[in-house]
């Protein structure tokens, strides 16, 4: 038994204190260790009590008691009912896990939901050592920069907008507030993360449909009033049921499927990623692969715009010749438009 399962074999006989009459004495827990693991010294016991108190910052009290022969010892308790050893990091590998975890909030650093996050794992952290090869136990989890997450910076959002957004999506409030100038009212459906960005995804009643609005842009959060300010959340709000895909939070009213041509390190790349629904990979050649996959993602009816295309022309575009669009036929268009206007652009 290592020192931690010690601590937490202490742990369980402290919690299960009734009475000042039942508080177990130093030596009473090291014969109750004696019992499973065998013989252990008492200055170990009184070590782990120790670290229990200071390191784990147990609420450790003491008492004044006979013992069964007679003699006074000091019989330990814990004074709040509520405190207990957490077990859930008890190994290395889960310890090692925390960490990536605590790395994988690097990508939301700077948004309050990653305030939140890091201040519920640093109290983790406080109350999870790590066991080395000699016994010995450092606590808080240890800077491990050989593996990281990688991610665009995140956009600030205001305080008092994440907490207004957050409550009315807690609680299905109706949400009003101003955006590029125009004054939005919608039903917030979800709060998403994607590319640096805090979205909400929701029911806007201007345009009446379900649309994406980043919270950073937003100004004036606040609920509505009156007696309609909450709703119904419906059954089909998951985002994650519109968009199966790799294209961040963006997406269209319709779906359909998109036929790609790629070669070379673009065809090795594809193949390991997940694009969209019904994906299917057909072997052209050694070098040369035809990728089709079902997506919402694809934005029909673009115009000239600059987002004309949505992610997906700009995905396809950043592999250059090396990706060729071959289905829908409005993807194909605006690709060959796009292709041409950059060729014309070098002539100038």
């Amino acid at each position: 038994m290592d020192k931690y399962e010690r601590i937490l074999f202490i742990d369980e006989m402290l919690s299960k204190v009734e009475s000042m009459e039942d508080a177990p004495s130093p030596t009473d827990i090291r014969r109750a260790l004696e019992a499973v693991c065998g013989s252990i010294d008492r200055s170990t016991v009184w070590r782990d009590i120790r670290d229990l108190e200071e390191k784990f910052h147990a609420p450790l009290d003491y008492v004044d008691k006979k013992s069964p022969s007679g003699k006074r010892c000091k019989g330990l308790f814990y004074t709040s009912k509520a405190f207990r050893v957490p077990a859930m990091f008890s190994t290395g590998d889960k310890i090692r896990s925390a960490q990536l975890v605590m790395r994988l909030l690097d990508s939301v650093r700077g948004t309050p939901v990653y305030d939140e996050a890091a201040e519920a794992f640093r109290d983790l952290a406080t109350e999870a050592p790590v066991v080395d090869s000699r016994g010995g136990m450092k606590f808080g989890l240890d800077s491990d920069e050989r593996i990281i997450f990688i991610g665009p910076p995140c956009v600030a959002v205001p305080d008092d907008t994440w907490r207004t957004v957050k409550e009315a999506v807690s609680r299905n409030r109706r949400l009003k507030f101003s955006y590029h100038g125009r004054d939005r009212t919608v039903e917030p459906y979800q709060i998403i993360f994607g590319d640096g960005n805090w979205n909400l995804w929701c029911y806007d009643y201007g345009s009446r449909e379900r649309r994406l609005f980043t919270l950073a842009n937003m100004e004036g959060a606040r609920f509505k009033t009156g007696k309609d300010n909450e709703f119904v959340l419906p059954d089909d709000f998951d985002f994650r049921r519109l968009t199966p895909g790799y294209f961040g939070t963006f997406h269209s009213d319709e779906d359909c499927v998109v036929r790609v041509r790629l070669r070379g390190y673009a065809a090795k790349y594809a193949m390991c990623r997940t694009w969209g629904g019904e994906q299917t990979v057909e072997r052209i050649s050694d070098d040369e692969i035809r990728l089709s996959f079902r997506t919402s993602q694809f934005p029909k009816g673009g115009s000239e715009a600059s987002c004309a295309g949505g992610p997906i022309l700009s995905w396809i575009l950043g592999w250059g010749e090396f990706a060729v669009p071959e289905a829908p036929a409005e993807l194909v268009d605006i690709w060959r438009r796009r292709v041409s206007a950059m060729s014309a652009a070098l002539e100038e």
